[in-house]
């Protein structure tokens, strides 16, 4: 029996009305998260990942994005019907965000007690003043901020960009949200830090049961934090998958230039580090055909006629790509054989 589904996004459009144009921010996207479980949205900037995110809760300013196609449905209630009341409730409560960067999504004239205080009394206004300042003790304690009860007090100035983060953590669950979206949360972090905020994700999605959906450009954050990968180009999914379907068995041109983009300690040493050629594809005006195919190394004149439907590749595993997956194999391995004889020559 399968896992209940918290979230099903159907067919969604996310349009943008500008001075140029419209852009195509969400191109018919569709997917589902389940109770409890983690997705992982990857892509380059521009991709609609942040835009997708943002359209979760209606958070895009609206105008200049509209919705002309689909439905978000949360708990089998489709959040683009909701009111403005209704997506009160629902925001921080229900579903809620994590941003990018944390300094500029804290209040530096507040300390950070006050500001979770804020979080926790915005959606039950009948907590007693003891009981907040408990669960804030508490909160800061699951995120992993040493001395709590001294740290409540201090401003965000105060706190590292890693100690930062944990905050927003912990204003993201004040209120023991269904669905935690986290829009590239360690982007602005080192290494180490990076993977310590992931780990504590792990951790609180245990404890609490969160569904996760997790925003970001490098393949590699996701790799041991997702039950399910999806990759976005142009306003588009392109694939999707297990994190094994994607690193170890990906159907889709732009997915495999992605993975060797990535820094890795297997690879020969023959093998260069590579980047994609080109530039995102202009949304307002993007190419005929498959939007990767200026890009794309296994161009075929069939590639700029076509714009490719995401099919099966295996079980819950699609890929939007004319080439199966055999002549996918067998061009990827041509294209390195080229690839090192003109390193060798």
């Amino acid at each position: 029996m399968g896992e209940a589904k918290l979230l099903e996004v159907n067919d969604l459009k996310v349009h943008l009305d500008t001075d140029s144009g419209i852009v195509k921010a969400v191109d018919g996207v569709s997917f589902t998260v389940e109770a409890g479980k983690t997705i992982g949205i990857v892509g380059e900037s521009g991709s609609g990942k942040s835009v997708l995110a943002m359209s979760l809760t209606q958070l895009n300013p609206q105008p200049p994005a509209f919705y002309p196609q689909g439905e978000i449905l949360f708990e089998g209630k489709n959040v683009l019907k909701r009111t403005k009341k209704d997506l009160r409730k629902i925001r921080g409560n229900d579903i809620a965000m994590i941003f990018q960067d944390p300094m500029s999504s804290l209040n530096p004239v507040f300390n950070i007690g006050d500001q979770i205080k804020e979080a926790i009394r915005t959606h039950d206004k009948k907590m007693s003043r003891q009981d907040v300042e408990k669960k804030v003790i508490e909160l800061l304690t699951d995120v992993g901020i040493p001395d709590p009860k001294r740290r409540i007090n201090d401003y965000p100035h105060q706190f590292s960009g890693g100690m930062r983060q944990r905050v927003l953590i912990a204003i993201a669950l004040a209120c023991k949200p269904k669905l935690l979206i986290a829009d590239e949360p360690t982007t602005a972090l080192d290494v180490t830090i990076q993977a310590q905020i992931l780990e504590l994700m792990k951790d609180i999605q245990k404890k609490y049961g969160t569904a996760i959906i997790i925003i970001t450009h490098d393949l590699g954050v996701v790799a041991n934090i997702a039950d399910k990968i999806l990759v976005m180009y142009a306003g588009r999914i392109v694939e999707e998958g297990s994190v094994h379907d994607i690193f170890y068995r990906t159907s889709m041109p732009y997915t495999w230039s992605l993975l060797r983009s990535l820094p890795r300690l297997d690879i020969d040493e023959s093998e260069r580090l590579l980047t994609i050629k080109g530039q995102p594809p202009d949304l307002i005006h993007p190419p005929e055909g498959c939007k990767f195919n200026p890009r794309c190394p296994f161009v075929s004149p069939e590639c700029l006629k076509m714009d490719p439907p995401l099919t099966e590749r295996g079980s819950n595993h699609r890929a939007a790509c004319i080439l199966s997956n055999e002549q996918f194999e067998e061009a990827k391995q041509a294209l390195i054989i080229a690839e090192r004889k003109g390193v060798h020559s």
